[in-house]
């Protein structure tokens, strides 16, 4: 990966579109992101069979069916911005068709220049990216979140404003750590790990590995009772 991916610098001899539209947060997150780097975005193409507006209007070009075009992919940026079950489906989709798609930075964030983050990946005002960490595609690093050095973080994992992960964790693929969750580690060696579509609950404190597909709450961080 090159310096300039992990920065999220967008080539703006190219127009960048959005995927996904209507009032919800991470089409607004997107959109303050690209044009506080000083870019204007093209526009967005709806998703979905009852697309709603977005919240603070920009150009509407169409709608997904642009993505089987590959000239339109070819002459376009482009940032996925859908919420939901769709989302994987539409960035796999694009990573099939060879489209370009480039790391969204805030510039309010900080990313260290020895850090890795995969392609689509959304880093959002105030989050902090330390030394050697790798983060995957399609990720989502909300307000004020801090990944430590020698993080490994998978794709589409979703970290929530104010989460804090100490140094040499793992967050396996598509894990979501919610609100002010803490993963501080202290148990395992080479840093605590939370499984592929683990969720760790507001607030958590986890001190220990999360198997995957588990939901762990509380201090420290406990599995929730499975319902029989």
């Amino acid at each position: 990966m090159s310096r300039a991916a992990a920065f999220g610098k967008l080539d703006r001899m190219r127009p960048l579109v959005m995927v996904g539209g209507g009032p919800g947060s991470l089409p607004r997150i997107v959109i303050e992101a690209v044009e506080a780097q000083g870019r204007a975005l093209a526009g967005y193409l709806d998703v979905g069979a009852d697309p709603k507006p977005l919240m603070h209007p920009r150009p509407r070009l169409g709608d997904e069916r642009l993505l089987d075009d590959p000239a339109f992919l070819a002459a376009h940026d482009v940032a996925v911005a859908v919420q939901g079950p769709q989302r994987r489906a539409i960035c796999l989709k694009l990573l099939e068709a060879n489209a370009t798609l480039p790391v969204i930075l805030h510039p309010a964030a900080v990313v260290s220049p020895t850090a890795e983050v995969g392609a689509g990946t959304v880093i959002s005002a105030g989050a902090i990216v330390q030394q050697d960490a790798r983060i995957g595609r399609f990720c989502m690093l909300n307000t004020g979140c801090s990944i430590d050095h020698d993080n490994v973080v998978g794709d589409f994992v979703s970290i929530s404003p104010g989460a804090r992960t100490a140094g040499s964790a793992r967050i396996g693929e598509a894990a979501f750590v919610d609100l002010g969750a803490l993963i501080i580690g202290g148990v395992s060696v080479g840093g605590v790990s939370v499984g592929a579509r683990a969720t760790v609950g507001a607030g958590a404190v986890v001190i220990r590995d999360v198997p995957d597909g588990v939901t762990v709450v509380g201090n420290p961080a406990r599995p929730l009772p499975v319902k029989g």
